[in-house]
């Protein structure tokens, strides 16, 4: 194995690995190492060392590609934090209490029609439902829609407190 140590060593500071450490690619390319040997056949005339070389840098590229994945995974379940300009953020269940309230002063703003558009925006009821509940056309739902996200975006802490 000590034989194949300078290949290793330089597939080391060619990839990088987050957490791992020279030990780590030894280890690896050992385990790697152990597996050609149980598939590998010289008949076909590949040097042995040529093969290990490619399924070690697969190994190593294939590690580097599930980090990215578990990357791309947690980015995925974030959303982007909208902060309006004059709030501050709130720590905690005092952020929830403080949404709750503010919920409350939109809701007692909000027409009967805009009350049902918030049903459908929120998934409780579909379009058709929406427009049968109001008799009204599904354009008149996305007037209200558009009326909701003025109403919420002109609020500021003035209005809220």
């Amino acid at each position: 194995m000590k034989k194949y140590h300078p290949m290793i060593d330089n597939l080391a500071k060619h990839y990088y690995i987050v957490g791992f450490d020279r030990e780590d690619w030894y280890q690896e390319a050992f385990i790697i190492c152990y597996e050609t040997c149980q598939i590998f056949d010289g008949t076909s005339g590949s040097k042995f060392g040529s093969f290990f070389k490619m399924k070690f840098e697969r190994r190593v590229i294939d590690l580097i590609r599930r980090e990215n994945a578990s990357k791309r995974k947690i980015n995925g379940m974030t959303e982007p934090l909208e902060v309006h300009p004059n709030q501050r953020p709130i720590d905690g269940h005092r952020y929830l209490i403080e949404v709750k309230d503010q919920v409350e002063i939109l809701t007692e703003k909000m027409s009967k029609l805009e009350l049902t558009a918030m049903q459908f925006i929120l998934g409780k009821i579909t379009m058709d439902q929406a427009c049968k509940k109001e008799s009204c056309t599904p354009k008149k739902i996305q007037n209200a829609i558009y009326r909701l996200k003025y109403l919420i975006l002109k609020q500021d802490d003035s209005d809220l407190s």
